[in-house]
């Protein structure tokens, strides 16, 4: 462990390194947004700063860009100057220790306050949500769908539910920890006793429903969103007790190298153009008036079903995020 720890600090001062050589101004962007998302920001997000600044992104799964940017930390300081993941923990863990460039955007007025820290370390810039899916070929009948996460604790969902282990995926914690605020641990004995499967990320639990082994799935929607373009099975519940609200927010790391150019890229990701392409990519928009994900329901529809959300039950689950994981594992994975 001592070995790989080393070598990580290594490799991430000979990349700060290797960065500094050339003559343009550069912003590295770390981003879970998927690629192809990526791809349709790239040129907008050129023509937003001047010619002389060049943007470079790096696109990892959240817990990747997470351990990168904690080795890089480690060594001394990240090349990162804008973080834009899945795990609204980490971000609450890098303000806890002083890591974050506090920012309030004007940009980012639009956003609803409980998706903003209110001391300006970081903002919602997109919203996942974990819905129920389910393998639409394996259910043919509507009336033996679960309409609600309490209905996965029935019996008669013995063996057929999966979800991603929640002790490496950012969206499946923040399940894990608002349904047990709601239902409790007994909850969780009840799909221990279903005989549920926590394991991967999202992806494995889309190829579980699609290939059956376990036809229902507590999932990212946009995974959904996604095999459903591909002519997959996979379909949406959306539980009457509370979609589930994955905070993706934005930040600009302190020791960025150049903030003044971090925050106008910051500012970007807040326009029409950025939260277009984010829609695009089966993500909702925290901005009211843009369009939801085809395949999916309004956000105006969503918001009035959603769980709820704020900084206080952020700064609450991030305090008991320890305790929540043993106890998960206690209860599920033992």
């Amino acid at each position: 462990m001592k070995k790989a720890t080393t070598l990580a600090i290594v490799i991430a001062i000979a990349t700060i390194a290797l960065t500094s050589c050339s003559g343009k101004k550069k912003i590295w962007i770390y981003t879970s947004i998927y690629k192809e998302v990526i791809e349709t920001m790239r040129e907008p997000l050129r023509k937003a700063l001047p010619s002389d600044v060049e943007v470079l992104w790096f696109q990892s799964g959240s817990e990747n860009i997470a351990s990168k940017v904690n080795a890089e930390l480690a060594a001394g300081a990240t090349r990162a100057d804008l973080i834009l993941t899945s795990d609204p923990f980490w971000y609450y863990e890098l303000k806890q220790d002083g890591k974050l460039l506090p920012y309030t955007s004007p940009a980012s007025k639009a956003i609803p306050p409980i998706y903003v820290d209110p001391d300006g370390a970081f903002a919602g810039v997109r919203l996942p949500v974990m819905v129920i899916g389910y393998n639409s070929r394996y259910f043919t009948n509507e009336a033996d769908l679960p309409k609600t996460w309490k209905d996965l604790a029935d019996p008669r969902y013995k063996r057929l539910i999966s979800m991603p282990n929640p002790l490496e995926s950012g969206s499946s914690f923040t399940a894990i920890a608002l349904l047990q605020k709601l239902y409790g641990w007994d909850y969780f004995e009840k799909l221990r006793a279903n005989d549920i499967i926590a394991a991967g990320g999202n992806s494995s639990v889309i190829t579980r429903i699609e290939t059956r082994e376990r036809p229902v799935g507590i999932v990212l929607l946009e995974n959904v969103l996604k095999a459903w373009d591909k002519g997959s099975p996979v379909r949406p519940v959306y539980p009457a007790d509370g979609t589930i609200p994955v905070l993706s927010p934005i930040a600009i790391l302190r020791d960025s190298r150049n903030p003044e150019m971090a925050k106008r890229a910051y500012d970007w990701f807040f326009t029409k153009e950025a939260q277009e392409a984010i829609v695009r990519g089966s993500m909702y928009s925290l901005i009211e008036s843009a369009p939801s994900p085809d395949h999916a329901r309004s956000y105006a529809e969503l918001r009035s079903t959603m769980m709820p959300w704020s900084t206080e039950i952020l700064a609450q689950m991030y305090a008991e995020r320890a305790a929540i994981k043993s106890k998960f594992s206690e209860t599920v994975l033992r």
